[in-house]
């Protein structure tokens, strides 16, 4: 694994600046190693099964090239009915790239705590992402988006705009926002957000149980009870979201929080059910306040007259996170 400077790393040629440093960067690219994954511990994984990010290389002044592999099958994400990889697998290497700079090239501490405030993923070429014989290997371009002034010593803000490539052919493009605060702060943070009354839930146990007569366990969304049922406008829908931190993919780690991967995971199945099962293209994310793991959750979708989905997650009147989606 080759994590260094693209300045050390290759020759400078005789070119014009612009063609020089396009020349560099596509033989960065070619150059980053897909043979063995980086430490768990710069994801923020328990697991090494689930680290997909394999090499980086900096680019220039915050800007720098990941490689990934995405496998073909994994327990959370399958092929879409498209023939593509799943959407939800790009959002996930999206995620663990932010996570992954931040820590090596920003000197965040390992331990402290990442706040995403957005998420957007959008797919421009699906056949690109078309899952065949073998894992994809995936280069993500990010450019690295600080605050002007220079950084608060007590939190690190970042914004990561992503190109995503395979074969050297843009698929994708991704952005992700984040906060990082250390273990004091946010346990601050989350005992103010904490609602008095809201009693912890031990980590081995489901706040709702398992789901009687589920086939998929990753179907996150649930009928609305009954005695719950209110009028919605055409064409809206509305669920309850299923927590069970004894998950092993949407809670691969204990979490004092619903997780916001498995929010998202709750709009694509929402925007899914929504415009009759078609897979999603795009995704805009914005995450407001922590859910808690005690409290029921609606998930609620409604079409727009463009052939998008609105959807959001709220919680006791709380709005947790809202997304736009489009389906294909």
């Amino acid at each position: 694994m080759s994590i260094g400077v693209l300045q050390t790393v290759l020759p400078v040629e005789t070119l014009t600046p612009v063609d020089s440093l396009e020349s560099l960067i596509r033989e960065a690219k070619e150059g980053l190693s897909f043979d063995r994954a980086i430490s768990r511990r710069f994801v923020h994984r328990a697991s090494v099964t689930e680290v997909f990010l394999t090499d980086a290389v900096v680019a220039g002044a915050d800007r720098f090239l990941v490689g990934a592999q995405l496998p073909r099958n994994h327990a959370l994400y399958r092929p879409e009915t498209t023939g593509q990889c799943d959407f939800m697998l790009l959002v996930e290497t999206v995620r663990q790239a932010g996570i992954f700079l931040s820590h090596r090239y920003h000197d965040v501490p390992l331990g402290h705590h990442f706040i995403f405030k957005a998420l957007s993923l959008r797919i421009g070429d699906p056949a690109a992402l078309r899952v065949g014989c073998g894992p994809l290997a995936v280069v993500l371009d990010v450019k690295v988006v600080t605050p002007a002034g220079g950084r608060n010593p007590r939190r690190f803000d970042a914004r990561f705009d992503m190109v995503i490539e395979v074969g050297g052919r843009e698929c994708a493009r991704a952005s992700a926002g984040v906060v990082v605060i250390d273990g004091v702060r946010y346990g601050r943070l989350r005992q103010r957000g904490r609602d008095a009354e809201t009693a912890p839930v031990e980590p081995a146990t489901s706040a709702y149980g398992t789901a009687a007569g589920a086939v998929d366990d990753r179907y996150v969304l649930r009928s609305v009870p009954a005695a719950e049922e209110r009028n919605r406008p055409a064409g809206a829908r509305e669920w309850r979201l299923h927590v069970d931190p004894t998950h092993p993919g949407y809670f691969e780690h204990p979490s004092d929080h619903v997780p916001g991967m498995l929010l998202l995971e709750a709009f694509r199945q929402a925007a899914r059910e929504t415009t009759g099962g078609a897979a999603l293209t795009s995704l805009d994310a914005d995450f407001a306040v922590f859910g808690e793991l005690a409290r029921a959750v609606a998930v609620e979708a409604a079409p727009t007259e463009d052939g998008r989905v609105r959807l959001a997650a709220t919680q006791g009147g709380r709005v947790l996170a809202t997304a736009v989606a489009r389906c294909a």
